[in-house]
This record gives C-alpha cells, sequence and structure tokens, in this order.
C-alpha cells in the first residue's frame, strides 16, 4: 500500500479535491481497516493527539485509546465490523481518548462504514470537545451552587429571564408563594404572569426593572393556591449576564403576615399605653392639684390651734400639733414634687434654641444663698446651645446641684465639677457631667435613685424621693438618659446625654 505524504488513505490520490478536503478539515479524521489499523490520518487528528507525521500510520487505533479500555475497545472495534453502521454527530457519544504523552481527555466520535474495492474500513471523525465540558460542568456546578445559596438564604428567592419564566425557584420561594403541592420541576420555564398569585400591576414593575432599574422594598397582600391571605415583602433586582447585558430578573420576597399584625399590635397597644399615661399625668395632676386646698386648710388650722390655743394644751398635746404640722409639711412637699413630676409630660413646653450657659448662670443666681452658706466651689465649663424646654432643663440642673451641695459631706466643703463632651459617632449627641465630693452612695442603688419616692438616707436629709426622677424623665424628654456612678463617702457623678436637635421631645 502506497503511503501518500498526506497521511491520506491509498484510495485518496493526491491532486483529488477529497484529498485536499481530507487534509484541511477542521475536525480530526481517522481511516482504519478491519484489524484496526490506521491507514489514514489527517493533520487535525494529529494535532489533536499530539502526534507528529506519519507517527500514526500503521498504528493499532487503540493507540489513541487509554490504556484502561484498550481490552473493551477491540471487542467493541471487532463487533462493530461484524455489524457495519453509521453513527452520526450529535447522538452523545463521548469518548475519552489519549495522547500520546499518555494524558486523557474527552472527545465526541461519529463513525462512518466503508467498503471499497471488497474490503470494509471506518472513517472516524473526531472533535476535542474538553473545554467545552469543562464549560457544562462549570455551567452545572454554578447552577447548582445558586440552587443550594437560594435554598438556603433567609428569603424566597426566584430568578425569570427575559420573558419572566422561572429559571430559578428556591424551597423557601415555594412554601412562601407556591402551592404546598406543586413540584418545583414543573414550576421552571413557566411564566410568573399565569400565577394565581400574580398581580396585574406588578407587570409594570417588572418592566421597569429589565430597564435596569431597581424596585425598592414593596409590600403586598397576596392569595395562595389554597385560599390563604399572606403579606410579603419583596424586591426585584435585574441580573446580568457575562457580557454585562440584563439577562432577567432577581426577586427576593419574605412572608411578613406575622411581623406586621404583629407591629399592628404593638401600635395599637402603644397608643392604648400613651393614652393610659396621659391620663394617669392628668388624674396626677388633678388629683395633686385637688389635694392641695384640704391640705392648706389643715396647715391654716394646726397653725391657729398653735398660736392661740398651744399654751391650754398638755404636753402631749403639743406634741401632736407640730407632729401635725410637719407632716402636713411633708405632704405639701411631696404633692408639689409631684405635680412638678407629672407636668413635665402633660404641661411641657415646645422645644427651642437654648442656651446652656445662660441655664446655668440662672440655677447659680437660684442657689445663690446655699452655696453661700455651705461654702461651696462650682466648676462650669462653656457649653453649648441646643434645642429643649427651657424649664425643664433649668430644673434638671437645679435638682443636680442642689443634690451635691445638700448631700456633702460634713468635714468638706462642697465641690461641684461640671464637665462637657461630643459623641464623635453620634454629632448630635452631647454628655453633660455633674461630679461632686459629698457622701455617695452605694453603687447597686444606682437605677433605684431614679425611681419615684425613692431615698436611701431615709428622712435624715429634707426631699421627697422625686427629684432625680424628674431628672430622668427631662433628660429622656431631651432624647438621652441619666446615668450615675457613686463610691461612698468619695462622691457621685451623674451623666445626662442629650441630643441637640430634637425637634419636639420624646416621652
Amino acid at each position: 500500500m502506497k503511503k501518500l505524504t498526506n497521511n491520506a488513505p491509498f484510495f485518496l490520490k493526491e491532486g483529488d479535491p477529497l484529498s485536499a478536503l481530507f487534509t484541511a478539515a477542521s475536525e480530526g479524521i481517522v481511516i482504519i481497516n478491519r484489524k484496526g489499523i490506521i491507514i489514514g490520518v489527517n493533520p487535525m487528528a494529529e494535532k489533536t493527539f499530539g502526534y507528529g507525521q506519519n507517527e500514526l500510520i500503521d498504528q493499532p487505533i487503540e493507540t489513541l485509546v487509554p490504556d484502561s479500555l484498550k481490552k473493551t475497545h477491540v471487542s467493541f472495534r471487532n463487533s462493530s465490523f461484524e455489524q457495519p453502521k453509521m453513527r452520526t454527530k450529535g447522538d452523545g457519544k463521548e469518548f475519552q481518548a489519549q495522547k500520546k504523552d499518555g494524558s486523557t481527555f474527552i472527545v465526541e466520535i461519529s463513525i462512518s462504514p466503508l467498503e471499497i474495492e471488497g474490503e470494509h474500513y471506518y472513517t472516524a471523525f473526531v472533535n476535542d470537545i474538553t473545554k467545552r465540558k469543562i464549560a457544562e460542568k462549570e455551567v452545572i456546578e454554578q447552577r447548582q451552587l445558586l440552587e443550594y445559596y437560594a435554598d438556603y438564604a433567609p428569603a424566597a428567592i426566584a430568578m425569570l429571564d427575559l420573558e419572566l419564566k422561572y429559571l430559578v425557584a428556591s424551597a423557601r420561594w415555594k412554601k412562601t408563594i407556591l402551592d404546598s403541592r406543586q413540584d418545583l420541576s414543573d414550576v421552571i420555564g413557566h411564566s410568573i404572569t399565569e400565577d394565581y398569585y400574580f398581580k396585574e400591576d406588578w407587570k409594570n414593575i417588572f418592566q421597569n426593572v429589565l430597564l435596569g432599574q431597581k424596585t425598592g422594598i414593596q409590600l403586598d397582600h397576596i392569595q395562595k393556591f389554597n385560599g390563604d391571605t399572606v403579606c410579603i415583602e419583596w424586591e426585584a433586582h435585574p441580573w446580568y449576564n457575562n457580557d454585562r447585558e440584563i439577562s432577567g430578573i432577581i426577586i427576593f420576597a419574605e412572608d411578613v403576615t406575622t411581623r406586621i399584625e404583629n407591629e399592628n399590635k404593638v401600635q395599637q397597644y402603644l397608643q392604648e399605653l400613651i393614652s393610659k399615661n396621659r391620663e394617669l399625668e392628668d388624674f396626677a395632676y388633678v388629683s395633686s392639684h385637688d389635694l392641695q386646698e384640704p391640705l392648706r386648710k389643715i396647715r391654716a388650722f394646726g397653725d391657729r390651734l398653735q398660736k392661740k390655743e398651744k399654751e391650754n394644751l398638755s404636753d402631749k398635746g403639743k406634741d401632736y400639733i407640730d407632729r401635725m404640722l410637719s407632716s402636713a409639711e411633708r405632704m405639701q412637699q411631696l404633692i408639689s414634687d409631684l405635680l412638678r413630676f407629672s407636668r413635665i409630660s402633660s404641661k411641657a413646653k415646645p422645644f427651642g434654641e437654648i442656651d446652656l450657659n445662660k441655664i446655668l448662670e440662672d440655677v447659680l443666681s437660684d442657689l445663690e444663698i446655699s452655696i453661700t452658706d455651705s461654702n461651696a466651689e462650682i466648676n462650669l465649663p462653656d457649653l453649648p446651645t441646643i434645642k429643649g424646654d427651657e424649664t425643664q432643663l433649668r430644673q434638671l440642673f437645679q435638682n443636680l446641684i442642689s443634690n451635691a451641695i445638700k448631700f456633702k459631706q460634713d468635714d468638706l466643703d462642697p465641690v461641684v465639677k461640671i464637665t462637657f463632651k461630643e459623641d464623635e459617632n453620634q454629632p448630635n449627641f452631647i454628655y453633660i457631667s455633674v461630679e461632686d465630693n459629698g457622701i455617695g452612695f452605694d453603687q447597686k442603688y444606682s437605677d433605684r435613685i431614679f425611681q419615684i419616692f425613692q431615698r436611701l438616707e431615709g428622712r435624715k436629709y429634707n426631699g421627697s424621693g422625686i427629684g432625680l426622677a424628674i431628672c430622668k424623665k427631662i433628660a429622656q424628654r431631651h432624647g438621652g438618659d441619666i446615668t450615675a456612678e457613686s463610691v461612698i463617702n468619695k462622691g457621685t457623678v451623674f451623666t445626662i446625654s442629650m441630643q441637640t436637635n430634637i425637634e419636639n421631645g420624646t416621652y
């Protein structure tokens, strides 16, 4: 048999157009005889398998088969020659092949039997599909990964193509949106516009998304297949292919039925609480105000009795009068403080621009006598201007400074140091501290002292136990709070936090 320089089989003569086509073909061509010997191989096949010119001629076809499959291939090849038949490209026949260097790869092979001069041959057309298989594997893995993340994401997820047909639907999407009996595989390829829960106004929303817009958070009530109405919170985004072209829509949804119901309940309870709180404040104000008149009469008649009839009373009677007047005085102080406490909310003034330096100046003027009598030292910083209630802020600082003077140590003159700092993380937040060197208290009572009528020192010091509760309520109305740190016989530091730009105050 004559070998041609182009490795074409003997029946393709040099100069024959078919020989030129054989040589220039873009897919590998290998021709074998009945014994499985290669009698023709084109340049593309040599390149595909990594061989040089003429290296494959007269070699068994099993040279191109992985070692583990050689014996099986011999049997397959022999049976093929017994019953020759054509296998066209696209039949999905993929095989492992082996290159000259021993590495394996995946090829797609179509074969065609030939009969020339009474002899049988097979022509194999070979395509290296390794890159395609890798790409297909990556697509499958990416889809599996996408489905995994979709199933385990905290929201229900669906992906639609440009025609709004399902590409992916997560298990949570089925639970949240679809019929629980519906199989997800039946959903894929189905248009969302045909579903029972679809709303007509979604069409315009989806069209805008396909133009590159985002929906923002949407809230809709939808009716499920079983008749249940659920509230879903959802948003849709365009998704892009590798060429940065919009290829569809991805939807994130969440069943917020329970949350919305709870929020409505909380809002209802809040309104009821506000109403009850105002009723309670009004009751405290009216009750305290109405108690003033009989109490004044008790004190007035008690004073007359003490001045005009005291000499006619026994010593025990005189003691009773003194105790009655003392109790009436304390009662009047309690009622007065209770009125002040209730007025923080019920009689509050609108917020305005307040210079805190002016507030402290007025407070120190009011406390001038007690400051002088106690030889107190007051250290002041330069304070900012904020929005607030002038009367309440004056009351706040007057309570704290007067407490610092009142609760002094017997052997020390009171020193009150006021400091100020801003919050770097919250530009509209300030902290003002009022520090003293007084008697202090056990830190475990740091919350208790802000409760109404709570007194740690009994009746050793004058007061009703409402002052610090008033301070806390004022601080909270100004968007902040008040805390205390103290050590017995080492003094106390009260720290007030407030917002500087709050408009109308909070309760």
